[in-house]
């Protein structure tokens, strides 16, 4: 709750500093080397999202959960490239976690005959996301075709809003009888468009034909992108265990991006 009052904070401070600076680009240092290529650019990239958080209600099981890789891939357009102070925007889709976990039973929990306890390990990242970032960008030039970058800025998300249910069993030695032991129902939120912060820093360089980027982001979502319930039941020794589960959908980015030199004449 206090993150995401934090978050609000920032991105109205973020809005009010961005319109001003925008409306007086024209004032901004340019970097004539820069014009030379296009606006728009591919952006591509691996992203490694947080952990999601769970809270016991009551019993003795838990479970481990782990961060999960994903990728971005898309267009961006950015305004005012050339000048020391620009804006970008564009379109990314994300491949979007729902869980990655792990978890163990007991040996005494299981059907007698199990040698071992049991442990699972179960992962679902099955959503794209379509995100839309308005980001300001400090250009400085570190020498003739290099230049360091900061970036800060908001992303509106459509997450499409629905539900997701994982069970896990186990039988018998001859398969005659089974028990659901684990089961986790999870909803995303009924607003499909949500908002972001976004921090980061990198690297453009100007080669002959392309402007190349890399660039580190961190996102922090201004809501969770999944919530729900987890529970442990029928198991033979130990009593129910359940409590609620939350992935807030927050990221650390390496986004790389090609902007091509425009043709002759433009």
């Amino acid at each position: 709750m206090v993150t995401n009052m934090v978050c609000k904070i920032v991105a109205g401070v973020l809005l009010a500093i961005i319109f001003p600076v925008l409306s007086q680009a024209q004032n901004n240092v340019e970097y004539h080397i820069l014009n030379k290529y296009r606006n728009w650019g591919v952006v591509v990239g691996p992203v490694l999202f947080n952990k999601a958080s769970i809270v016991p209600q009551y019993g003795d099981y838990s479970f481990v959960n782990k961060q999960t890789l994903g990728y971005n891939f898309g267009v961006e357009y950015n305004f005012n490239q050339s000048r020391k102070w620009s804006f970008t925007t564009g379109l990314i889709v994300s491949k979007e976690p729902i869980y990655n976990l792990q978890f163990t039973i007991r040996k005494v929990d299981l059907y007698p005959g199990h040698e071992n306890d049991l442990t699972e390990r179960v992962k679902l990242n099955a959503i794209n996301s379509f995100s839309s970032p308005l980001l300001l960008r400090l250009n400085i030039q570190a020498s003739k075709k290099l230049f360091i970058n900061a970036t800060t800025g908001l992303k509106i998300m459509y997450f499409p809003s629905g539900s997701a249910d994982m069970t896990i069993t186990i039988s018998n030695g001859d398969d005659t009888e089974s028990r659901q032991v684990f089961g986790l129902k999870l909803e995303s939120p009924e607003n499909s468009f949500q908002g972001s912060f976004v921090i980061g820093a990198g690297l453009s360089y100007a080669l002959e034909k392309v402007l190349l980027k890399a660039n580190f982001i961190y996102v922090m979502n201004f809501q969770n992108t999944i919530s729900g319930e987890y529970q442990f039941g029928n198991l033979f020794t130990s009593q129910n265990t359940r409590g609620y589960y939350d992935l807030s959908g927050n990221y650390l980015g390496l986004q790389f991006s090609v902007s091509l030199k425009k043709s002759k004449g433009k």
